[in-house]
């Protein structure tokens, strides 16, 4: 629902004589305004209005697992909720008091001010301000239509996409037209002005003050990592924790949700004005798993997230990885790897290859048309790893080689192959990057490798690069 829409409802219901209509409607336009903002947010109807402690709709959503809760009553006027001491007597639960009309004369506005201050969790606001925020698109990433930009890189004004989807669950204290119209100027980065870092600081500054706890720790992080990758300077990133206050530490450290990923990452790897210094993008890394960035994949399509994941093979776990053809293949193209999502797995490509990626074996099932391998093409190979067993299969019989020593195994085969008469090739192996390393099978038949418990994705891609595709190609 439209701004111009959700007033126009709301209006409409508020002339309506029967009072049933009249309730009726106005819960239906705030539900539609409400959904705009966070459509992921439950909401629920009390089946009271405009009462005086029991609120007329309940938010609910999900942080961190856990189920959470915010009240939300419905006044007439910001004036009848300031005379009624809403405010006041609401507070302790930290509620969204919604006026259904505009702004309030000054007299009115200084008069909330006053009884929110010191109640912190409290939101005050109407319907107009609220609008600020909407624009009816179904992503909450879509605030307005011009901040929607057809590239990868999809939201304009990551910070505005962020608050607008937060502004419900965190927001706090008196939230205004004009409070909302400096919020945005303040959530606007444009990189071809100088203002860019200005406003960053600047929206840091206004979140402390609009949104509470973890919001607005989420919100100010964000903040702090565009300000790092786009000035290039990483010394927040090294400083030791003692030199930080907790509340820089909090910034710096923790998770990215899918929301913040959903809108941060695609706008961070979309700019290549953003520093390339793998130690910001490892820190990146560091607040966020492959899983949750599989998550996000049709996000991602066709951003380049080589900066992003590079740094953090040797972070993310990962349990499966397979061997393919690239069939995009461009001959004029540069050797380097370049990983990008396709069919919403993370693939590197190299060449004629591609390498799939995942923290999920079950979507990725290999080919089903691949050979065994001789021994003697990977057994130079395999002398790199620690094998834990090996399956051999001959014309007359298989045979599995299993020792609790990889010298052992290794021995073993060796002494098969030379020592019988028969034709041997490999199906698969299963062998170790490190010897506290979980177990990986490396299966040339289907050209997967799958570890039995999470392993380093850097190790699975080793398997693949050094056994599975050497083993099978002796130009690699």
């Amino acid at each position: 629902m439209s701004a111009l829409q959700a007033q126009t409802e709301i209006a409409r219901a508020l002339r309506e004589p029967r009072p049933d209509d009249l309730i009726s409607g106005v819960r239906s336009a705030v539900i539609s305004q409400l959904k705009s903002l966070d459509p992921s947010t439950e909401i629920k109807a009390t089946g009271y209005f405009n009462h005086s402690y029991v609120p007329d709709f309940i938010l609910q959503w999900k942080e961190g697992g856990k189920k959470v809760e915010r009240d939300v009553f419905l006044r007439f006027t910001l004036r009848s909720a300031a005379l009624g001491k809403d405010v006041a007597s609401l507070s302790w639960a930290a509620p969204i008091v919604l006026a259904l009309t505009g702004e309030e004369d000054v007299e009115t506005l200084e008069m909330v001010r006053e009884e929110i201050d010191g109640n912190s969790g409290l939101l005050v606001t109407d319907i107009t301000a609220i609008e600020q925020f909407s624009s009816g698109g179904a992503r909450p990433t879509a605030l307005w239509q011009d901040d929607v930009d057809p590239s990868p890189a999809r939201v304009r004004f990551p910070l505005l996409a962020l608050v607008r989807a937060n502004v419900i669950r965190g927001g706090r204290g008196l939230l205004t037209t004009s409070t909302t119209q400096g919020l945005r100027r303040a959530a606007t980065q444009d990189p071809e002005t100088r203002d860019e870092i200005s406003n960053l600081d600047e929206f840091t500054h206004v979140v402390g003050r609009l949104f509470r706890g973890e919001t607005a720790v989420r919100l100010e992080r964000a903040a702090q990592l565009m300000r790092i990758g786009i000035t290039g300077d990483t010394s927040p990133l090294i400083l030791p924790a003692v030199q930080l206050a907790d509340a820089e530490r909090q910034v710096i450290d923790g998770r990215l949700s899918e929301a913040e990923l959903r809108v941060v990452l695609p706008y961070l790897l979309g700019r290549s004005d953003v520093t390339a210094d793998p130690l910001y993008w490892a820190h990146i890394g560091s607040m966020l798993s492959l899983e949750s960035l599989e998550a996000i994949a049709d996000d991602l399509v066709g951003v380049d997230l080589t900066r992003l994941v590079e740094p953090n093979l040797g972070r993310w776990l990962a349990t499966r990885a397979a061997l393919g053809f690239n069939v995009q293949e461009d001959s004029g193209s540069s050797s380097a790897p370049r990983w990008e999502i396709r069919a919403r797995i993370l693939n590197m490509i190299a060449g004629r290859y591609r390498i799939m990626l995942t923290a999920d074996g079950r979507r990725i099932k290999g080919r089903e048309e691949s050979r065994p391998v001789r021994w003697d093409r990977i057994r130079d190979q395999l002398n790199e790893f620690h094998l834990s067993g090996v399956t051999l299969q001959g014309q007359n019989r298989r045979v599995r080689v299993t020792g609790e020593r990889d010298a052992d195994v290794y021995r073993d085969v060796q002494s098969i192959t030379a020592n019988l008469h028969d034709s041997f090739h490999v199906p698969m192996v299963e062998l170790r990057s490190r010897k506290e390393s979980p177990i990986i099978t490396a299966d040339f038949t289907r050209m997967v490798a799958t570890a039995k418990n999470p392993v380093l994705a850097r190790e699975l891609i080793r398997v693949v690069t050094d056994v599975l595709a050497r083993g099978s190609d002796p130009h690699v």
